[in-house]
């Protein structure tokens, strides 16, 4: 696993990027390299993630910004799904943002927790996720997945 620390020319751009989700990080960055992602350390936290050349807040960002739009419901029949890793189908999902728009990042939650349990990446719009067959969202980053396992040691 390679760490490097970012340069504060790339360092201001991510930041930059997060200010149009409305979050605003500080802080000197490194980069750590994940199979298929990036995971950005924020003064040594996991805040953040690149996926297809975008940022976005990992599940320890989710946790600690809360952000207020982005999100998808599940029911809890899909959680041992999600758990390891399968994409978001429609059937199981009960609430989607509106304002979501294909390609956006989002991020699922379970009926009745605020929690999220993972990342992903809307393959839909907002008002089409809840639907019969069919992917929502692709999952990128979920609970007890390698990132989730490395950094809540």
């Amino acid at each position: 696993m390679k760490r490097r620390r970012l340069r504060k020319k790339e360092a201001k751009r991510i930041a930059e990027e997060m200010q149009e989700y409305g979050f605003e990080i500080k802080g000197d960055m490194d980069e750590v390299e994940f199979k298929t992602l990036k995971v950005i350390l924020v003064e040594n936290e996991p805040l953040l993630l690149e996926y297809g050349g975008k940022h976005y807040l990992t599940l320890f960002g989710l946790l600690k910004f809360r952000p207020g739009k982005g999100r998808v419901t599940v029911d809890n029949g899909a959680l041992p799904y999600i758990m390891n890793g399968a994409d978001v189908m429609k059937p199981g999902i009960v609430y989607a943002d509106e304002d979501t728009k294909e390609g956006d990042f989002v991020y699922v939650t379970v009926e009745g927790k605020a929690s999220p349990i993972a990342v992903g990446v809307a393959l839909v719009n907002g008002p089409e996720m809840m639907g019969e067959k069919g992917k929502a969202v692709k999952t990128i980053h979920h609970l007890k997945d390698d990132i989730w396992n490395f950094f809540s040691k």
